[in-house]
């Protein structure tokens, strides 16, 4: 120390040009923080490997980040605000490499982006934007593009995570500023009035700025030069912890200076003494502090981490407190205390006296103090802890207000989806591979809060039902539906052939009594004959006695000649008609026996299936209960029944076809014999004509016979038209016979296309069940994919968005129905992950790399991390605090309920902190980064009013254990209520700056410094100093 106070003025200017020329030439440290400063997520994490995934097999580019440009208005959208919005896109695009924009994605060129893109209410629209950040700072690529995306009558702004971070940074900037100021008008204050001196505020003042300006910038050195960690909270927290800790070891040694003055010491023995007694408090207690903030390294969350800055700047504080201080102490002298007069006088602490009194002889008093104070604030504590990043800003941000407006519209929930990537070792461009996507796809969907899955399978979120065999069983129902109307074809055609015949059958009949009509009137003709042989007989008679008249009787004979031929020729037609419909009856007849027999043989094949679904039966397990399969079953066998009916019915028809054709054969028998007896009494004219010849003389007799025969020619007339009303009858009955069989046709050829359907069906059918029962993925997955999608031009492009190009990674966005930033949100990525592991086990991508991206994923990561290195951080600093005390106080019995009473005051403070954010202004949790950083400044903090104390209660060795611990009590009680009140303040600093994290962190902190300096040390450890007594000391007693 005398080398220090010898050389002072040298040390003051080394310092003085250190700071300097750091200061000129270290790195801006607000850029660092923007470039070096972002919370990134370790490698191992699912968030981190997911990114690393994406980047190896898809084009996206690290240090790319997506904005999201909100154009808005409180009305819905009007056509001429969405045309200066569509205009304003336009001229991004244009600009796309002066504005450092990667792509722009919108529903103007993508429409059926529109439901994800456009809000419900019309009242907002997006745009995304992939920016380029590489090499540029997020700010001035902000400022670019919040130029271009100015949009007249529009509302417009800009959100996305990046952005959110970039206003923390800001804010947490802003924060820093007010922070600096405050701390050092609070801290002179306080000295003021501690020392009631304005020249002893100005040493802790001038030494922690040149330890404050040292240290940061050689933390940006090593920032810059050895990518040392850092983060938003680094600055800050070497503001509050060395001006706050630095003031308090200022305090200590100025106090015990003034306590050597005030012995009549010299000034440079007093300096001497100072730093023998209260130096070595400063010592353990300064290197107490960087091991609590060292121990912060052994963390493997970089932005942990970076609160090891303030281990560094420890050091050059201890530096500082050991050359700058004595600088101050040797030439100031006693005016260090100006302008107080008259003796130099060390004042004792009433308060902690009283403490100490109380805590001494009412230990269950004291104790009782403490409880009352702690214990419903430990009762209280849940633990509940927030990631949302929004609460880190007010709604002043455009970010927030961007967000806010977009979980308004779409919901938050759409626009950050959690995306999961599975890297496969083989291209998953196939029908196996597309299945086990669908398959993972559905399971996801099922997973609680996930509101939609768009995937390969499900490229806008919905299912693609034709994908799924119950779907398309119900195709194959359907097909053979159409086989079962083809058969309801053929019983309809048969039905109206029956019906037809059946509305025939009285033609039928009456053609039947027409030509019984023409029996009867060819009987008729046969007596008119007989009595014209009569007549002829006559006739002759009268020709033997005279010839008048010969010649017209001959005449009419011949006329009569010809009327007989052309009967005879008339009859003949008719013979020949009916047998033509006999010979096409009979192939009628035939024809139906073939199509009964076709009929029989697919009822046959039919029947047949069953065996085959037997077999699919046996191979897929539970096909039984599967409705969809036992409805085509029934359909099938229920098909073979109906053709067996309809074989029946056919061979009824067969059975009336030759009915019909018998009574056919009937009638051309009946036919045949008249037209033998026209043709007989036909050809007997002849005979006439010829004796008339030789009667030509005797032709006056014959004019008599002849008159005889006209006689009897009207008989022969009506008997001709009766033959003539048969024909016709007849001719209109087979008529209707012609026309019933076209219709008979016309159900044929019905019939034949049905069944034709029908073939048609169960060949499709049939093949598609054998493609289905080769698929391997089909029993587990319930997934067909039909070779036509593979080949489908617009499925194609959902494959390019949801595969990469190599097909050896998949992505799947899931939306959930939860704030992205919420905790509820962070629990269901457990379930995904749970459903992912259930899901893809015992399938070929069982042993894919599984990465989870978005938000929410790295809030769970972050989650699980920061948990982990909480626990290490705690043991390592635990174990570091314990050795420092254990070599400074000699005893193991002290350090442990020192370190105890500190852990109490830590979780009261926390849950206080709970209380005042969560219970009483209703946020959702404590900022997941307070318990960490307030754990860790809290021990490394309050363990040096331990130290304080106990370490002056080790020069009370001499007394007895009640004596000193009171003693130390009262010199040191002023030391450290006015060192936590500093502490306090430089915490309260932060309170104005508004950061979330950071107030809850200065509540914590004030809080607890508060309660360990007027609570917890003043009266638990004094009950625990004299409770044990002697036994303070084990196992070193020998040495005390």
């Amino acid at each position: 120390m005398k080398f220090v106070v010898r050389f002072r003025w040298l040390l003051l200017a080394f310092w003085i040009v250190v700071a300097a020329v750091l200061t000129w030439k270290a790195p801006n440290m607000e850029n660092l923080v923007r470039e070096k400063g972002q919370i990134t997520v370790p490698d191992g994490y699912p968030s981190r490997l997911a990114s690393e995934i994406k980047q190896h097999h898809t084009s996206e580019k690290e240090g790319s980040e997506s904005f999201i440009v909100v154009f808005h208005d409180n009305k819905k959208l009007d056509s001429n605000q969405i045309e200066n919005i569509h205009k304003t896109i336009q001229k991004i695009k244009s600009k796309e490499k002066e504005l450092s924009v990667n792509s722009v994605t919108t529903h103007f060129d993508q429409e059926e982006l529109k439901n994800q893109l456009v809000s419900k209410d019309g009242k907002t629209i997006l745009a995304i934007l992939d920016v380029e950040l590489k090499n540029r700072e997020i700010s001035s690529v902000r400022d670019k593009l919040d130029n271009a995306i100015a949009t007249p009558h529009v509302q417009t702004m800009m959100t996305g995570n990046g952005l959110i971070n970039e206003d923390v940074v800001i804010s947490s900037q802003k924060g820093l500023k007010k922070t600096e100021l405050i701390t050092v008008a609070f801290i002179l204050i306080v000295l003021i009035l501690v020392f009631r001196s304005v020249v002893a505020p100005i040493i802790p003042l001038i030494t922690v700025s040149l330890t404050y300006l040292v240290s940061q910038s050689v933390v940006a050195f090593l920032v810059d030069k050895l990518n040392f960690p850092l983060s938003n909270f680094t600055q800050i927290f070497l503001v509050a912890v060395l001006f706050g800790i630095g003031t308090d070891y200022c305090i200590l040694l100025l106090s015990r200076f003034k306590e050597e003055l005030s012995k009549g010491n010299e000034v440079v023995p007093a300096i001497i003494a100072t730093y023998k007694t209260a130096g070595k408090t400063v010592l353990f207690s300064g290197i107490a502090v960087m091991i609590g903030f060292a121990s912060i390294g052994f963390a493997s969350f970089k932005l942990y981490q970076s609160a090891s800055a303030v281990a560094v700047g420890v050091v050059f504080l201890l530096l500082a407190l050991l050359t700058v201080v004595p600088f101050f102490m040797a030439t100031l002298r006693k005016v260090i205390f100006w302008p107080l007069k008259g003796n130099i006088s060390h004042s004792e602490s009433k308060l902690w006296g009283w403490a100490g009194n109380l805590a001494i002889t009412r230990p269950i008093i004291a104790l009782g103090i403490v409880a009352v104070i702690t214990i419903p604030l430990l009762i209280s504590y849940n633990g509940k802890l927030s990631f949302n990043s929004l609460d880190e800003l007010g709604n002043d941000y455009e970010s927030v207000k961007a967000f806010n407006i977009v979980s308004n519209g779409f919901g938050s929930g759409e626009i950050m989806p959690v995306t999961v990537v599975l890297e496969n070792d083989e291209s998953m461009k196939s029908k196996e591979y597309l299945g086990l996507i669908e398959n993972v796809s559905g399971d996801l969907s099922k997973v609680d809060h996930i509101e939609k899955v768009r995937s390969a399978t499900r490229p806008v979120g919905d299912v693609m039902k034709e994908l799924y065999v119950r779907n398309q069983a119900g195709t194959i129902s359907e097909g053979i539906g159409k086989g079962n109307k083809g058969i309801g074809d053929i019983k309809a055609g048969l039905n109206t052939a029956a019906k037809s015949l059946s509305k025939n059958e009285p033609k039928l009949k009456s053609a039947t009594a027409g030509i019984g009509d023409l029996q009867t009137g060819t009987k008729s003709l046969q007596s008119g004959i007989t009595d014209l042989q009569t007549a002829l007989e006559q006739i002759e008679k009268g020709i033997r006695s005279g010839s008048t008249g010969a010649g017209e009787l001959k005449t009419g004979i011949m006329e009569a000649r010809k009327q007989a031929f052309a009967l005879k020729a008339g009859v003949n037609e008719l013979l020949t008609n009916y047998q033509k419909m006999q010979q096409g009856v009979q192939q009628l007849e035939s024809n139906y026996k073939q199509i009964t027999n076709g009929i029989t043989s697919i009822q046959a094949s039919l029947m047949n299936l069953n065996s085959h679904f037997t077999q699919l039966e046996s191979k897929y397990n539970g096909l039984k209960e599967d409705g969809d399969y036992n409805a085509i079953k029934q359909t099938v066998q229920g098909t073979a029944q109906s053709l067996g009916v309809s074989a029946g019915a056919l061979t009824e028809l067969d059975k009336n076809l030759s009915a019909v054709n018998n009574g056919f054969q009937q009638a051309n028998t009946g036919l045949s014999s008249i037209l033998s007896g026209i043709s007989q009494f036909a050809n007997s004219f002849n005979s006439i004509i010829t004796g008339l010849d030789q009667l030509e003389k005797g032709m006056s007799k014959a004019a008599d016979g002849q008159s005889q025969v006209i006689q009897k020619l009207p008989d022969v007339s009506n008997g001709l038209g009766k033959i003539a009303d048969g024909q016709q009858q007849l001719q209109k009955g087979f008529g209707s016979v012609g026309e019933q069989l076209s219709n008979l046709t016309n159900g044929l050829n019905q019939s034949t296309d049905g069944l034709g359907k029908i073939q048609s069906g169960l060949d499709d059918a049939s093949d598609y069940l054998n493609k289905m029962s080769n698929d391997s993925n089909l029993q587990k997955s319930g997934v067909y994919i039909p070779d036509e999608l593979l080949t489908n031009v617009d499925y194609q492009k959902a494959l390019d968005t949801y595969i990469s190009k190599d097909g050896k990674m998949t992505s799947f966005d899931l939306v959930l129905n939860q704030n992205p930033y919420s905790n509820q949100a962070m629990q269901t990525i457990d379930r995904i992950n749970q459903a992912l592991k259930t899901s893809l086990k015992g399938t070929k991508l069982e042993n894919a790399h599984i990465g989870i991206s978005g938000v929410t994923s790295m809030n769970h990561d972050l989650n699980k991390m920061s948990n982990s290195d909480y626990s290490r951080t705690v043991m390592f600093m635990l174990a570091g605090i314990g050795i420092i005390l254990i070599i400074l106080l000699r005893s193991l019995i002290m350090p442990i309920y020192l370190i105890i009473s500190l852990l109490l005051t830590y979780y009261s403070s926390i849950a206080m902190t709970e209380l005042v954010f969560v219970h009483m202004l209703g946020y959702s949790g404590i900022s997941w980064a307070v318990p960490f950083f307030g754990f860790v400044i809290l021990m490394a903090l309050g363990i040096d009013y331990s130290i304080f104390l106990m370490d002056r209660f080790s020069e009370y060795r001499q007394l007895q254990v009640k004596e000193g611990i009171l003693m130390a009590m009262k010199n040191m009680g002023t030391v450290i209520i006015s060192a936590a009140i500093i502490l306090a303040g430089t915490f309260a600093a932060m309170l104005p700056s508004g950061v979330m994290s950071l107030l809850q962190i200065a509540t914590l902190v004030l809080s607890g410094l508060l309660f360990y300096a007027f609570i917890v040390l003043p009266l638990f450890v004094p009950v625990m100093v004299k409770a044990l007594g002697k036994t303070n000391w084990w196992p070193f007693m020998g040495n005390k």
